[in-house]
């Protein structure tokens, strides 16, 4: 039996800080654009961004993905499988390809070469469960007990997003002040997390579709953590394609690490000797760069997380 089962991991947070408020949001589509306007709170001073971005650009970058069906993989690589069986010559070999609720298993009769046609069938297997993945924009990824589960290519999201959006990297620029590149992080990080929390009440049923993609994150003006910290990696990518990030993921939470140099006060984690400072996009809690909240630092300081390069 090969076992195709996978289960999609979905994140959520709790924050516990004082709250960012988005006062005005407006998004107004023309035949050729669409025009985005916020305004928000952060203390006691008052931001106002606004941007177009093409239509034809927006609609470039992926979309949010369907919820993740593990019957959908299983056909799929069956259909898959079935093309490469169909190859083999019946006088050679006489295959069966069953399909079972964790993926597929295999029977092979042959006199001669039974053990080279599994190992052939397995390869197929494994291609077209890698293709089908692919497609879907989906990775295997192993969690902190040692399960391998899938998660959303966060890379590949921000990769494909990030161009579309120097419209938006431009427009926070203009509204700097003293132009530094921390500024420009600050200003991003208090915009996003404005951003009005998607719960995660709906999306307890969802398997794993909640995930929101930085394009219909800007539309629906909502999203969790790992959307809104791909939003923002995707963002800062897109103001300095050579920024090193990493997006920090926890067992239900998810955030981003930045290689800039460090305050003294800043929270930071270290990989292949690089020090990395951390960033909470989720909000509505203002945690500013270098800050996070106590439970995500107390899993942080027990090494409960891994690292994703974006």
């Amino acid at each position: 039996m090969l076992v195709l089962r996978y289960v999609l991991v979905f994140l959520c947070c709790s924050m516990h800080c004082a709250f960012a408020q988005q006062t005005a949001f407006h998004a107004k589509n023309s035949n050729k654009q669409t025009k985005f306007s916020y305004k928000w709170k952060e203390h006691d001073k008052t931001y106002n961004l606004s941007f177009s971005i093409p239509n034809t650009t927006l609609y470039a970058m992926p979309a949010s993905p369907a919820s993740f069906n593990q019957q959908l993989l299983i056909d799929s690589v069956y259909r898959s499988v079935m093309l490469h069986a169909k190859t083999i010559d019946p006088r050679v070999a006489r295959i069966r390809v069953r399909k079972a609720r964790d993926g597929l298993s295999f029977n092979v009769q042959s006199s001669q070469s039974a053990d080279e046609i599994l190992a052939q069938l397995s390869a197929a297997n494994e291609q077209a469960k890698q293709a089908y993945l692919d497609e879907k924009m989906l990775v295997a990824h192993q969690v902190v007990n040692n399960n391998t589960s899938l998660r959303h290519d966060y890379t590949k999201y921000v990769l494909l997003s990030s161009s579309s959006l120097k419209v938006v990297a431009d427009a926070i620029v203009e509204i700097q002040q003293n132009k530094s590149p921390r500024e420009f992080v600050e200003i991003a990080l208090s915009w996003i997390q404005t951003i009005p929390y998607n719960t995660i009440e709906s999306r307890l049923n969802s398997n794993g579709s909640g995930f929101i993609s930085p394009r219909d994150l800007l539309v629906q003006n909502k999203g969790d953590c790992d959307s809104k910290s791909t939003l923002l990696a995707a963002l800062l990518k897109a103001y300095n394609p050579k920024l090193d990030l990493q997006m920090i993921y926890l067992s239900d939470h998810a955030l981003l690490g930045l290689a800039i140099k460090p305050k003294p006060t800043d929270i930071t984690v270290k990989q292949k000797g690089i020090e990395y400072v951390l960033i909470e996009p989720t909000g509505p809690a203002q945690y500013p760069i270098g800050k996070v909240s106590d439970d995500t630092s107390m899993d942080l300081r027990n090494r409960q997380f891994s690292m994703i390069q974006l």
